[in-house]
């Protein structure tokens, strides 16, 4: 067994602003330098992935993409700055979330599960007196 473990960035509202969906845009907006071809490659709207990030960039206070009209080498869509930055720190968080609810779940949980594993009907168990 393993714990799972959801982040996500909230304003005061408690309307979402960053979280895992965010961060998969951005990640596939910078390798494909298309926020179309990003919405392609996450099988999104190009309108629903404009839409969050918009969304984000209003709460955030800050843009998350620069884009440049025209194809090839002249046009495309660019991560800013603080878009990269937030990007890196967020893995980050996350890191550091998944490994401390690993540690709490392994010294506080997984005992207990292993233990009841061996009891159910089909699990191969030792019994030292049967030896």
């Amino acid at each position: 067994m393993r714990i799972r473990t959801s982040i996500w960035i909230e304003d005061e509202d408690g309307q979402v602003v960053y979280g895992l969906g965010r961060q998969r845009i951005l990640v596939a907006i910078r390798e494909t330098g298309s926020i179309k071809a990003a919405a392609a490659e996450l099988n999104m709207s190009y309108r629903g992935l404009w839409a969050r990030l918009r969304h984000s960039e209003r709460r955030l206070g800050f843009s998350l993409v620069d884009s440049k009209p025209g194809r090839g080498k002249s046009g495309g869509t660019t991560l800013t700055p603080e878009a990269n930055e937030l990007l890196d720190r967020y893995q980050r968080v996350l890191n550091e979330v998944y490994s401390a609810s690993e540690a709490v779940f392994t010294k506080s949980l997984s005992g207990l599960f292993r233990k009841h594993e061996s009891d159910k009907p089909g699990s191969q168990r030792h019994d030292a007196s049967a030896s």
